[in-house]
This record gives structure tokens, sequence and C-alpha cells, in this order.
């Protein structure tokens, strides 16, 4: 594909510029960059430029301009990258905040039959340069456009603690942020940094035109969708807001960092006596049979349960964490033993969790999380000495969190999320057998949302369709598990959509988070989490907090 740049000048924003370089490293070719020029004008005169000012938001444009400085705004000069790249400098009709650009030079836009347009300047634009490409112009709007218009980018979803925060990437039209939706993204919001929140947001949505190209080529039948939106169009904020939001940083970053070193999660696992699709049927009714596992210290939790039989038992594996020591094992208990005693089946110098099991060829296998290795790994599970013998290693070089294997149609596919954003990004990989080698999918990542994107369990069946257990993490972590059939699965595509939530019940004592479920036709297991002081976690905490700051 071949693209054309609008901007104002060589002179990009960080983010801006990862943008780019993210499409050009992937062979999407940058054919033209449209610069705006602005010939010389008679400035008004500065009583004039007084009486117009807009003293209302003077703190919010003192602050923007010379203390508010993310790493995603920092200018970066962009001239060597593009070298050899033809420059049009257009000087746009300007009607109010609309530029319009000139039939003559819509004509030579036009001649280099470009597949898209990416505006990272100009003001707004319409006319005829919204079809001077192939796929028009695209534009990114960090909000999701039927909550927030207008600016800016994150910042009310900031003040008005929001559970999640989305990015569109939209092929633009006359209407302001209701254009073509071509991708959506939905983050968690950083409530105590607006900063880190803003970062986030650019840095992790620049991927998303090198997404919306891949998805034209692999499925050149693509329709965007007609944004219906009808929020209000936000501005920035008064002094009076301002004020509130100074208030607002300071006290949340200062509540964050207690509630970090005084409230620690406590996860348990809970065993439910009857088959997994009754509990998904009714969960408010199954839920209520909970049987929590009693825990053998108040440092440790348990969390990621997997329930899996084989002709001679039935196991429930799961992560076994110490505050203590900084990280877990894998444990197990036996069905025989009424799920009371507990084993270690896997001990390593690094932290492990989420011990995924699947039954292949007669024998029993483990792919736990394994991410501070940097690989992900495959255990054989040996039922006379109840421990997970290591097979080989699957992928190598990669921080895998919270990995799921699935076979569909003839071919083996792995879903996980990676360390640096482990609950947005979902990443699939595929391969002809469990143990070959693993290929990642077209369009990496697949899915980018807080709200559903994390596995928290196996893909079952139910009424002949897959169904993806995955974390609800936009809260906080853990919240709930969100069910999302699979629409669509292959090499090249992937499509899926949330058919069911299910929350932990508010009489549980764990009832602040549920975030892995899994089950038999007997059996169903689940975690639940609660928040909880010990000294053990404290410290721990505490030493983290310390080593991050050095």
């Amino acid at each position: 594909m071949r693209f054309g740049l609008l901007c104002n000048s060589l002179l990009l924003e960080n983010w801006q510029a990862e943008t780019i370089r993210q499409l050009r490293q992937q062979g999407i070719e940058l054919e033209l960059i449209v610069i705006k020029f602005e010939s010389e004008k008679s400035s008004p005169s500065f009583i004039k430029k007084l009486r117009s000012y807009p003293f209302h938001q003077l703190l919010f444009r003192l602050w923007n301009r010379f203390l508010f400085k993310p790493k995603s705004k920092l200018a970066v000069d962009i001239s060597s990258e593009v070298d050899g790249v033809e420059h049009l400098y257009c000087e746009p009709l300007t009607k109010g905040f609309v530029n319009y650009f000139s039939s003559s030079d819509i004509t030579l836009i036009k001649a280099r039959k470009l597949d898209f347009l990416l505006r990272f300047g100009f003001n707004i634009i319409k006319g005829d340069i919204l079809q001077a490409a192939r796929y028009g112009v695209w534009s990114f709007h960090h909000d999701d456009e039927r909550v927030v218009r207008g600016g800016p980018p994150g910042f009310w979803e900031f003040m008005q603690q929001h559970q999640f925060n989305g990015v569109i990437l939209q092929q633009l039209t006359e209407k302001l942020d209701k254009g073509q939706i071509l991708k959506r993204h939905f983050y968690k919001v950083i409530t105590h940094a607006y900063k880190a929140h803003l970062d986030q947001l650019y840095f992790e949505s620049s991927r998303l035109p090198l997404q919306v190209c891949r998805q034209i080529i692999h499925n050149p039948g693509f329709e965007a969708e007609q944004s219906q939106s009808k929020a209000p169009v936000k501005h920035p904020p008064s002094n009076r807001q301002m004020l509130h939001y100074f208030f607002k940083s300071v006290s949340r970053r200062i509540g964050f960092h207690l509630k970090d070193l005084f409230q620690q999660e406590d996860w348990n696992i809970g065993l439910i006596k009857a088959p997994l699709k009754n509990v998904i049927s009714s969960p408010e009714k199954y839920l209520k049979e909970t049987i929590w596992l009693k825990k053998v210290h108040a440092a440790t939790y348990l969390a990621d349960p997997f329930i899996i039989a084989s002709p001679t038992e039935r196991y429930l594996f799961y992560e076994l964490y110490d505050y203590r020591q900084g990280k877990a094992v894998l444990a197990c208990r036996l069905e025989s033993e009424d799920f009371g005693k507990q084993h270690i089946v896997l001990e390593e110098a690094y932290h492990l969790s989420f011990p995924f099991v699947f039954i292949h060829k007669g024998e029993l296998y483990c792919l736990p999380e394994s991410y501070s290795a940097d690989k992900l790994s495959l255990y054989r599970f040996d039922p006379k000495s109840l421990k997970l013998n290591w097979v080989k290693d699957l992928l190598v070089g990669l921080p895998v969190v919270d990995p799921v294997l699935q076979e569909y149609e003839g071919r083996w596919y792995l879903f996980f999320t990676l360390k640096d954003l482990p609950s947005v990004h979902l990443y699939v990989y595929h391969a002809a057998d469990p143990f070959g080698t693993f290929e990642p999918h077209a369009n990496y990542p697949v899915k980018s949302d807080i709200r559903s994107s994390r596995p928290a369990g196996a893909l079952f069946r139910r009424d002949g369709k897959f169904i993806r257990p995955a974390q609800d993490c936009s809260l906080h972590y853990g919240r709930a598990v969100q069910l999302n059939e699979i629409v669509k699965l292959s090499p090249q595509h992937f499509e899926e959509k949330c058919v069911q939530r299910i929350m932990p019940e508010p009489q549980f004592t764990f009832n602040q988070g549920l975030h892995s479920l899994n089950g038999d036709d007997q059996f169903t297991v689940i975690d639940g989490k609660r928040f909880t002081f010990t000294l053990a976690g404290f410290w721990h905490q505490l030493k983290l907090k310390l080593n991050k700051k050095a």
C-alpha cells in the first residue's frame, strides 16, 4: 500500500514519528508529504489579540505549553528519515477552524494514486481532499467518539475517572469526530497520572494505521463502521477545572501509592460441583454454591485454576503465590483426595503462574506463564511423581502472559498477551501441531481492548461455537470474566464478539474480582479476589517501589 502524509512541518510529535516508522518498516510506502504553507499575512494588533484571548482557559494554556511534557509529545525531526520522498507545499483556504484545499492541489495529490492520507497536521479539513486517496484521509481521535468528541485527548476520561478510554482511527467525513471508524482500541484509564495515561494512548495506538493496512490487504471486502455518535463536543478546561485537575492529580497519586503499600491482592480458588455449561447458563444460581479452598499461610494466595480429568484421576492445577518470596510456584490437588491436599508440581527460580493444561495423544501437558524467564515452555505431567517435566521451549525472547492453546480447523492457535501491557493487546500465534514452530498472526495484535483481551481460561464449545473466556481489567486487574464467541479465526483473520459477562457474587468473601473460569462435565473452578493487608505483602510492594525508583 502507498500513503501520503498531511503535516504542518517535518517536526512531528514523538508518537506520530513512531506511527510513520511502523508503517514504513512493514512495507507501507510513504509516497508524498503534503506540508501546510502559510504566506505572510498582517497579524492582528496586540490589543485585538488581547481582546480575543480565552483568559478563562489561561491556566490550561500555560500548563500545556510550558509545563506538560509527556514523552509521546516531544518534538522529533523526521527530515533525514524522509529524504527522497516528494514534498508538496499547500496553502489551504481557511474558514474559521476549517481548511479547504484548492482544486489544483487536490489534482496533484490524486495523481499520486495513494491508498490513504494520514493526517498529522492542518486544522479540521473538509471538501474534496477527503476523497483524494482510495481510502480517504485517516485521522486519530484519542477518545471513544461515542463518549467524548473534541478534546483534549484522554483528559475528560481522566478527570471523570472513566473505566476505560477508547481510541479510534477514522476515515474523515464532513462531520467532526463522526467519520468512518476503521478500528477501535480500548485502554485502562491511569487515574493517578494523566501524563502516563496520555503516553499510553499515543504510543500504544501508533500501531492502528498499520493494523488497518493489514486488514485491508488480507480482507479486500473490509468495510468501515459509520459513527452515529451524538456525544457532546468537549473543549479545553477552564481555569477552575484546571485547579480541580491539579488537586486530583496530587491526591490520586498519594492515594495510589498508599493503596499499593497497604492493600494487597488476596486471591483464592472456588470449586463448584456443577458442569461448566450449567454455571455459565445460570451463574447467579451456581456461583452461590462456590466452595473456597483452604490456604496454608496468610502470606500466600491461590489463583489461575485449571481442572482436567485423565482416565484415572481428576486434577486441579493452580498458581501458589507467596508474598514472602515475591513469586509463585505451580501446585495441584486431586479429586481422589477431595481436593484437600496440596502438591507442588513445578518450581523454578522465576515466577510461574496460569498453568494451562491440555491432553494430547493420551498425555497431559502444561503450558504455564513464565514471562520473567522471557520464554514459553511446554511441560509433560508425570502422574506417578506428580511433577511437570520440561519438554521444549515453544517461544523464546517473548515475555508471554496467560497462554492458552486451542486446536481449530486443523491448526493450533496460541492466545496470549505480553508483559509490557498484559491486559490490552491480544496476540495469536499458530502452528501445525502443539510442538511445532509457531508463527505470528498476519495482523498482530489481533485485538486491543482492556475489557476483553487477556485470556481467563481454556476455550470451550457452546452451541457449536468456540467461546474464549477473557479478563475485564478496566476498573482494576481481574475485575470480571467476559465470554467471547469466536466468529472468525485463521492465520489471516480474527474476529470475536462478547456474548456474556460473569461478575463475582457480592456475598463472596473474595468478591472484588474474578479472572479465571474453567471446567468440565462435573466441576467448575473460578478464582476470587479481595484486598487485604499482610506485612509480607507490604515489604514486597515497598521493595518493588524502591527498586523501580533506583
